[in-house]
């Protein structure tokens, strides 16, 4: 959030879009509103899906940069339980039996009397709420069952078929907990890759490019990601879907537009 990077602020750059655009969903991935605090968030968000007449998904997680809370003030040991207690507030407000009802909340980290939200979201009762989390662990593939609409899952952290075997989970425990299963979601984000037929070119973006930013081996991410030519992308995304990969989002690393474009007319255009 905070660290030096070149992006724009998720929420700025989303009420841009918003304004401009009609059909294309809009997705935070991941917000984290832990830091951001979630009363805000959840103005702010409700607003977007306001200005986007509902094309709003609501991506969030407690993100896993210490500097961010540490640059806010904020115990980053605490990150998880804040969490829970973020996502309590978030439903709690978006789930309001009706415009104008006041609402009181007592946990440990956050507390509130009377607070109500205004306007409503323009989806009902709100956006999908889809929950970060690496799956590697079952307390947070709970949380992901009892608090989301959806998993998002990261891509540079779950091989297919342990995604397999984590989203059967996340079924069971949505089935346990007496919920929805037919319309519960999930996403598989931080996509990166390149896509090229050139293999020299392709080493040089995983090497020079990503490997050093996200501090992982170059041939690990080689393997996991979308990088290589036209039909190895293909295949990795048919390895994707056969394990109940329901959407994915593509984030390339350099070239952006040229590769937004390939990835739209030559590998989406396949799966059609």
């Amino acid at each position: 959030m905070f660290r030096t990077t070149s992006w724009i602020d998720a929420l700025t750059t989303l009420s841009a879009v918003a304004a401009i655009t009609s059909k294309i969903k809009l997705c935070t991935s991941i917000l984290n509103i832990v830091v951001r605090n979630p009363v805000v968030c959840a103005k702010a968000l409700t607003g977007i899906d306001i200005l986007s007449s509902g094309r709003l998904f609501a991506g969030v997680g407690p993100g896993s940069y210490k500097g961010d809370y540490d640059v806010c003030g904020i115990a980053f040991e605490e990150r998880w339980k804040r969490f829970d207690e973020a996502l309590q507030i978030l439903k709690l407000l978006w789930e309001q039996e009706s415009e104008g009802k006041e609402v009181d909340y007592n946990g440990h980290y956050y507390k509130f009397e009377k607070i109500t939200l205004a306007p409503r979201p323009y989806q009902k009762p709100h956006p999908p709420i889809l929950i970060g989390s690496w799956g590697s662990s079952d307390p947070g593939l709970r949380r992901v069952a009892k608090y989301g609409d959806g998993w998002m899952a990261s891509a540079y952290n779950i091989m297919p078929v342990k995604f397999k075997e984590k989203w059967t989970t996340l079924l069971s425990c949505r089935k346990d907990m007496g919920k929805d299963t037919s319309h519960f979601d999930n996403f598989v984000v931080s996509m990166f890759g390149y896509i090229d037929n050139n293999r020299e070119k392709i080493n040089s973006m995983i090497s020079n490019v990503l490997s050093p930013a996200l501090g992982r081996p170059a041939d690990e991410l080689r393997g996991l990601l979308l990088f290589g030519s036209l039909d190895e992308c293909i295949k990795k995304i048919e390895a994707l879907l056969e394990v109940g990969v329901k959407s994915i989002h593509f984030w390339p690393v350099n070239n952006f537009i040229e590769q937004i474009e390939i990835f739209s007319k030559e590998i989406i255009s396949s799966f059609r």
